[in-house]
């Protein structure tokens, strides 16, 4: 009888089991715990609740809900945010700095007249009207479950509503806080009469009348503010 060599079958497979244990052993990287940027996976969970709030609204959800849909334990929710509520006021406060942070807005180009600027405004609502829909939707919902006492002292919406009118004053080089809420009460209605009305509201028609009506109203505002001396 042969003795064994290493190419005997069942030699063969013991070596080859022992060299995967031992590579399962000293494979450190495998028993590394693993690194978790918290932020940054608050801000996945997050994006991926927006979609679930989205399409299904706020009122209608539940955290159990969330979870399933999103794919994570209700525990994990529960362990970033200790409600629907606050969940739903990190999301706004979220995607508020998203929408208004530079490199976002550098996607509106550099328009040098106020015409050509709402133009752009405009147009860089109309690329991205679904989103903006839903985003208008969801505040709806969420408003439609708490009393205007409520929301006047909700600070998360409150600083919301700044950071969007501070994004349109820079843009559009105005000061005034007043005409900034305006042009976003405009945007605003625009998209919701757009949901039951669709096309017939033009965009581009709507964005020339909003500059026709905005540029004589700068040209007096400027006016009325410039310097005695400038005015003489």
């Amino acid at each position: 009888m042969s003795g064994l060599t290493l190419h005997h079958p069942p030699l063969l497979k013991a070596v080859e089991g022992l060299k995967f244990y031992l590579y399962q052993m000293f494979d450190i990287k495998r028993w590394m715990p693993k690194i978790v940027d918290h932020e940054q996976y608050r801000k996945e969970l997050l994006d991926k609740c927006f979609n679930v709030f989205a399409q299904t609204g706020y009122a209608a959800v539940t955290m159990r809900q969330l979870s399933l849909e999103i794919g994570v334990s209700t525990g994990t929710l529960y362990h970033y945010f200790p409600s629907k509520e606050s969940l739903f006021e990190q999301l706004v406060e979220y995607i508020s700095y998203q929408d208004t942070a530079e490199q976002n807005l550098v996607k509106l180009g550099s328009p040098q007249t106020l015409g050509a600027k709402i133009q752009a405004l405009i147009e860089f609502i109309a690329k991205q009207e679904d989103y903006f829909l839903h985003q208008t939707l969801m505040l709806v919902d969420f408003c439609r479950q708490h009393s205007r006492s409520e929301i006047n002292q909700n600070q998360t919406l409150q600083q919301a509503g700044q950071r969007y009118e501070q994004a349109v004053k820079d843009f559009l080089e105005i000061q005034d806080s007043n005409l900034a809420q305006f042009i976003l009460n405009f945007i605003d209605g625009l998209i919701i009469r757009r949901l039951y009305q669709g096309d017939r509201l033009c965009l581009a028609e709507q964005a020339t009348l909003l500059e026709q009506l905005l540029t004589p109203y700068l040209e007096i505002h400027q006016a009325n503010h410039q310097p005695a001396t400038e005015r003489l």
